[in-house]
C-alpha cells in the first residue's frame, strides 16, 4: 500500500547536500527543509555546520518548516549527553518544527553492536527530548535492517535513506530521502530531496498536513479525555505549546483552519 505524501522538502549541509544561492527561491519550492546542524565528537570538540545558523535563519525568515541533523560519531553515553547539550545550545532561540534527528553511519559505531547503538540513541534522544524537541533517527536502509532493528525505533520518527524508484524497506518509517541529485531553484548543484509521510504541523491531529475544522473538534475531544493522543498526534493538538492540551488549543486550531493566523 503506497503512502501519502504530505510535504517535499531538502536536506542542507555546508558538507556538499545543497549549496544555497537563493533562499527566497527555495522557499517557493520545497514544503520543509532539514538542516546539519553539526558533528558530534568522542575525543574531539563537537564542532557546529558553519552555514547552521544562516541556513536556520532564512527558514524561519521565509516561512520554511524545518529540523536538524547531528551526525554521530561519538561511542559513549556522556559523549551523547553532551552532543545532545550542545545540539540544545544551538538550538536556542530558534523555532524547529521537524524533529532533531541523530544520523547514524559511521562505521566504527556499527562495530559497537546493536545494544550500545540503541543505549547511545536512547540517550541522545532522552536529552532533547526533556528540552522540548522531538527527537527522530536518520541512517540507510542496510543500517535499518542490521543494527537499529529494536521496536524503540518504531515509536521516534524515522528517516530513511534509499536512492530507488521506490523503498524495499519492509519497516515503519516517516520522511523517505529517495535522492542526492535533486534540482531546486536557488540552490547551486544537486541537493538531497526527501518525501514526508508525517505531519508536524501543530493542529493536524488527523495528520493529513493541513488544519480544519475537524482537527480542533478532535483536539476538543482529547482536551476532555474522549480521544487518547500520544507521538507526535498529541505535540501537534498541543498548538500553543505550553505542554498541555485544552480548549485554548482547539481554538487556535479553528483560528488557523480559518486562516486567521
Amino acid at each position: 500500500m503506497s503512502k501519502t505524501v504530505l510535504a517535499k522538502g531538502i536536506d542542507v549541509s555546508n558538507a556538499g547536500q545543497g549549496k544555497i544561492a537563493d533562499w527566497s527561491k527555495v522557499a517557493k519550492n520545497i514544503d520543509f527543509a532539514i538542516l546539519k546542524i553539526g558533528n558530534g565528537y568522542q575525543s574531539e570538540k563537537n564542532v557546529a555546520d558553519v552555514q547552521f545558523n544562516t541556513n536556520a535563519n532564512a527558514c524561519e525568515k521565509y516561512g520554511i518548516p524545518y529540523g536538524v541533523y547531528l551526525y554521530q560519531y561519538f561511542t559513549t553515553t556522556d559523549k551523547a549527553r553532551e552532543a545532545a547539550e550542545f545540539v540544545i545550545g544551538l538550538l536556542k532561540g530558534k523555532k524547529p518544527t521537524y524533529p532533531v534527528f541523530l544520523d547514524i553511519e559511521e562505521q566504527k559505531v556499527a562495530n559497537l553492536g546493536k545494544a550500545k547503538i540503541l543505549e547511545l540513541s536512547k540517550t541522545f534522544c532522552y536529552y532533547i527530548e526533556k528540552a522540548g524537541y522531538t527527537y527522530g533517527t536518520y541512517c540507510n536502509t542496510s543500517w535499518y535492517n542490521a543494527y537499529l532493528t529494536d521496536k524503540w525505533y518504531d515509536n521516534k520518527v524515522k528517516w530513511l535513506a534509499q536512492y530507488y524508484d521506490y523503498v524495499t524497506y519492509k519497516g515503519k518509517y516517516d520522511i523517505w530521502q529517495y535522492s542526492s541529485k535533486g534540482k531546486v531553484p536557488g540552490i547551486n548543484g544537486n541537493v538531497d530531496m526527501n518525501f514526508c509521510y508525517m505531519s508536524f504541523l501543530k493542529g493536524d491531529v488527523d495528520g493529513d498536513g493541513k488544519v480544519t475544522a475537524a482537527d480542533a473538534r478532535k483536539i476538543l475531544r482529547i482536551s476532555a479525555s474522549l480521544e487518547k493522543a500520544s507521538g507526535q498526534t498529541a505535540e501537534n493538538a498541543d498548538v500553543n505549546g505550553d505542554g498541555t492540551i485544552n480548549a485554548a488549543d482547539a481554538r487556535e486550531a479553528l483560528r488557523k483552519a480559518a486562516e486567521l493566523e
